[in-house]
């Protein structure tokens, strides 16, 4: 939350600065962006969770 808010460089501060010039696409790359990010994350610690607890 504190990206969005504060920061001068980031995806965070790629979709504010979209948001507030009114540019959808920049908005939506960000977005997407960040889905992608965090889906990669997630299945990331997936897979450790199921190597390391067998």
């Amino acid at each position: 939350m504190g990206e969005f808010l504060v920061s001068k460089e980031g995806i965070g501060y790629l979709i504010m600065y979209g948001s507030q010039v009114f540019n959808l696409n920049l908005v939506m790359a960000g977005i997407i962006l960040l889905c992608i990010m965090s889906t990669v994350m997630y299945y990331a610690v997936f897979y450790l969770e199921k190597r390391f607890t067998k």
